[in-house]
């Protein structure tokens, strides 16, 4: 199986089966934050619990395409126990590595998120994936995490 296959079955595991959803409100986060994608429906919610400077926990809620859940999926799993400064650079590192889609590689990644290199193809879906992880930025920014 090719790299690209055992990605596509990746995001559609997190799709599927996505890792800390939850159905109702995020009760009890330091900070949520909200994005939305009108163009193709997507809107999500992310809820993150602090312990110091530390993301103990992460979740998020909401409704949209396989990418966008499967993006916000792997987000969570990706920055939990994590600090705020090196979520930050994620954050950033994903929004860079899908601005600048000739020159950025997946490089430095954690390879729990290489997957989403099958995204990169198709760039009208760039906003599917980095919506939680803008959610997630501005859910820092909220707990003064920047």
């Amino acid at each position: 199986m090719i790299a690209q296959d055992l990605y596509k079955e990746t995001l559609l595991d997190h799709y599927r089966h996505p890792r800390n959803r939850s159905d109702g409100p995020i009760a009890g986060a330091d900070a949520v934050a909200r994005g939305a994608n009108p163009r193709c429906g997507d809107e999500v919610e992310i809820g993150i619990f602090m312990q110091g400077d530390l993301i103990r926990d992460v979740m998020f809620r909401g409704r949209g395409c396989a990418i966008c859940i499967a993006s916000a999926s792997m987000m969570t799993e990706a920055v939990t126990a994590s600090s705020t400064d090196t979520t930050r650079r994620l954050c950033d590192q994903i929004g860079a590595w899908f601005g600048a889609a000739e020159t950025a590689t997946e490089a430095g990644l954690p390879a729990d998120l290489q997957a989403l290199a099958a995204v990169r193809e198709h760039p009208a879906r760039k906003k599917c994936v980095l919506l939680s992880w803008e959610a997630l930025a501005e859910a820092i920014d909220k707990a003064g995490g920047r």
